[in-house]
């Protein structure tokens, strides 16, 4: 028997806890009738200390807090009583309006206080202590706190989050309701995790017809995005206007009109693909950026070929010896005509595995040109790529943004085709990370006497974002091309190297296999151990983490491993591993070790944490379903200019403020502060996915290998994950889930429009 349902109206004095992701609160309440407060729970978006709350739902009992009120409906309702507004004010509701301020501006106007604010604002100058500017700054809180307010109660049933509602109304002001309920696909994509499903969920109980023009274009212009999710630049018309359908559950002409329309309109760009095997013709779109981007890039790879070179003149054969004898070696014919070709070329690209020289390579090229007084630079798309190149080259390297020099107010990049890098050489390493809108914006920067060399493994993952710009150079640039494939780093033993060669040639088989811990071999630097279910490999995970790792083979487990998996959902996905090794690696007892006032960082070292004189500070925060920790190991999953920090940064987090409203993390030698709001941009780093892990290296890489993952097996993937490692590789799995992703070469070909671009202007060159 369900229970029945009651209401009541009472002034909420008290927020035991607030999830800011989903609105869930745990407050306690006072009721004109009675004296003792009530605690209630629930679903409350935005409600603040002294606000009446009309409130519905039905009594609760909790095994350890007693009765509670569930609230399954509330209204917010200001507060009539002299001291419900004190209370209602100095609760940090409005900046400005402190308890101090509030206690003044109740004890002048009264029960009028709150109509002074809405209707007559410049009358709270009469109050001693506040100005103009204070009595605008008021009146405006007091204006946006009621959009945010009226948003999310208008919201709350369609599961859009306080967090994005707060995004929102920051986005559209005052007007936010408004556009939501007149133009309610506007906010498809502008902010984040707010989609079409979500704003097609609002239109539709809107009343919105479903063949309405908004809500097709919307759908069509989704189902490209989704495409464009997945690594595609374009949308082939037959498989785009299919996902279309099938979304918005239209017949195919309605969808064939929309598409007109949305051409017409410029929304969308048209471009003809030939099928290299029946060499049809047939209809793509693309987002204008896209189009856009590729086009930059093809006109940008042309330029750079067609214009002289600015290297000072280089006798090259002398130059390549100058180079082994200060190596101390003779170089491989691979080496030696890659490094030819890249002095040569105006556009060369080298790519190769794990093992292969490319280091060699890079040091010899460096050496070269830094004698020669060339003007260098050298860039990698994240930080710990840029890094490792910079140790490999011997000289200094940066990410791509810090390269183009990315301004936060005007929000673009310092360096681009009108005001050029400084540089007459470029060396770009793992270009297979390169996406395509990125790719466009340091390809215009490069002066057009420049070289571009393009350093990277082709058998990796490609980039996360769209497109496959190194696969399409490849392929179609005017590029002096070198692929090594002799091994050569760590000697022909390491079974890391040759493991990864084994795959790319299909060897279904690992070499070192184990159905116990017990049997691991201190010198080994892969071993395979053998666990058939998520359970068995998440057991043998925390042994590898908390045992083996750090005190067999003495390799910090937070800052000198990488556990990776290819899922994030699921009993073995990402999100499951990261609970695990938190709770393995840093459980509350660590962390509450770990309160610090400042983090003392050394570059080499471990962060070493000071001790904290104020024992009461928080050590952990809740968001969603994550909980964050001092001393926990974080990733950046978006690209947050304003901070400088990138996609894929790691950082650990070194201190939470004391009303846990914000926590820093420590990235490198810089703290970043972040507020709750921005939480939804982190997760934690103990687990990260193979994609992510393109362009590190770490010393110690765990790879669960299921056959829960069966989804996502695929050789690239494996041998994506198992290059990551410089040291030791644990793959902990199943044997026949390990010889399906090996046996699966079948990539997922990116449809992208650069081949075509390059091909045509090439042609137009030559004509």
């Amino acid at each position: 028997m369900e229970p029945t349902a009651q209401s009541f109206t009472a002034v909420l004095e008290r927020i035991l806890y607030y999830d800011e992701a989903n609105g869930y609160c745990v407050a306690e309440v006072r009721t004109a009738e009675e004296a003792q407060a009530i605690t209630i729970q629930g679903k409350l978006p935005g409600v603040q200390c002294g606000e009446t709350l009309a409130l519905k739902g039905s009594w609760t009992q909790h095994k350890k807090h007693g009765d509670q009120f569930k609230v399954s409906q509330f209204k917010s309702q200001l507060p009539a009583s002299i001291h419900g507004i004190r209370n209602y004010l100095g609760s940090g509701l409005i900046p400005g309006i402190g308890p101090s301020y509030a206690k003044k501006i109740v004890d002048h106007f009264g029960t009028q206080t709150l109509d002074i604010i809405r209707q007559d604002s410049g009358r709270l100058g009469e109050v001693p202590g506040i100005g103009k500017n204070r009595a605008r700054s008021i009146k405006q809180a007091w204006e946006a706190q009621t959009a945010v307010r009226d948003v999310m109660i208008f919201l709350q049933t369609y599961g859009i989050s306080p967090a994005q509602c707060l995004k929102l109304v920051n986005k559209y002001g005052t007007d936010t309701k408004r556009i939501i309920q007149d133009q309610p696909y506007k906010i498809v994509g502008e902010i984040e995790r707010i989609g079409f499903k979500a704003a097609d969920k609002i239109a539709l109980n809107l009343g919105f017809p479903s063949n309405s023009e908004a809500r097709l274009q919307a759908g069509i212009l989704h189902a490209l995005t989704q495409l464009q999710s997945s690594g595609h630049t374009l949308g082939i018309e037959s498989q785009l206007a299919a996902e279309a359908q099938t979304l918005l559950a239209v017949d195919a002409a309605t969808i064939q009109q929309a598409l007109a329309q949305l051409q017409g309109q410029q929304v969308l760009r048209t471009v003809q693909l030939q099928d290299p095997l029946s060499g049809c013709h047939e209809r793509a779109y693309q987002l204008p950026i896209m189009a856009a981007a590729e086009r930059q890039i093809a006109e940008s790879i042309q330029a750079l070929a067609q214009a002289p070179s600015a290297l000072p003149p280089l006798q090259i054969e002398a130059a390549v010896d100058w180079a082994q004898k200060r190596a101390g070696f003779v170089f491989a014919a691979q080496q030696t005509a890659a490094l030819k070709g890249a002095l040569k070329s105006k556009i060369s690209i080298i790519t190769g595995g794990p093992g292969t020289g490319k280091t060699t390579l890079l040091r010899a090229l460096v050496d070269i040109l830094s004698a020669k007084k060339v003007k260098l630079c050298l860039a990698s798309p994240t930080g710990r790529a840029a890094q490792r190149l910079a140790d490999a080259a011997g000289t200094h390297a940066s990410t791509i943004h810090r390269l183009l020099k990315y301004e936060g107010q005007s929000r673009k990049f310092v360096h681009n085709k009108h005001q050029p890098l400084h540089c007459e050489l470029l060396i770009l390493d793992e270009a297979s990370m390169l996406d395509t809108q990125l790719a466009a914006q340091l390809f215009q920067a490069i002066p057009q006497t420049a070289h571009l060399v393009l350093v990277g493994d082709a058998d990796q993952l490609p980039s996360v974002g769209a497109g496959n710009v190194l696969a399409d150079l490849i392929q179609s640039a005017p590029a002096h091309l070198t692929r090594l494939d002799t091994i050569f780093r760590q000697g022909k033993q390491s079974e890391i190297v040759t493991t990864a060669h084994a795959i790319l040639r299909g060897e279904q088989r690992p070499s070192r296999i184990y159905n116990s811990l017990r049997m691991l071999q201190k010198e080994d630097d892969l071993n395979f151990i053998q666990a058939e279910s998520p359970e068995q490999s998440f057991q043998a995970i925390r042994y590898l983490v908390k045992e083996v790792i750090p005190k067999q083979q003495g390799f910090d487990p937070i800052r000198e491993l990488q556990v990776m998996a290819p899922m994030h959902r699921g009993s073995a996905g990402i999100q499951a591993l990261n609970g695990e090794l938190q709770a393995v690696l840093n459980p509350i007892k660590k962390a509450r070790a770990r309160q610090i006032s400042t983090p003392d960082y050394r570059p080499s070292q471990q962060i070493h944490f000071k001790e904290q004189t104020h024992k009461q500070l928080p050590v952990e925060l809740t968001y969603g379903s994550t909980i964050f920790r001092i001393g926990d190991k974080v990733i950046q999953m978006r690209n947050n200019y304003d901070k400088n920090i990138f996609n894929g940064d790691t950082g650990i987090i070194s201190s939470i403020a004391a009303d846990s409203s914000t926590l820093s993390i420590q990235f490198g030698q810089e703290s970043i502060e972040y507020t709750k709001s921005e939480l939804s941009e982190l997760q934690l780093a103990y687990c990260i996915s193979i994609h992510k892990s393109q362009g590190s290296e770490y010393p110690v890489v765990i790879i669960p290998i299921l056959k829960q993952h069966f989804l996502l097996l695929q050789r690239n993937l494996v041998y994506t994950g198992i290059t990551r490692a410089r040291k030791k590789v644990y793959l902990v799995g199943c044997l026949d889930a390990y010889a399906m992703a090996v046996k699966n070469n079948k990539q997922q070909v990116r449809q992208t429009y650069l081949r075509h671009q390059l091909k045509k202007l090439a042609g137009k060159a030559g004509g």
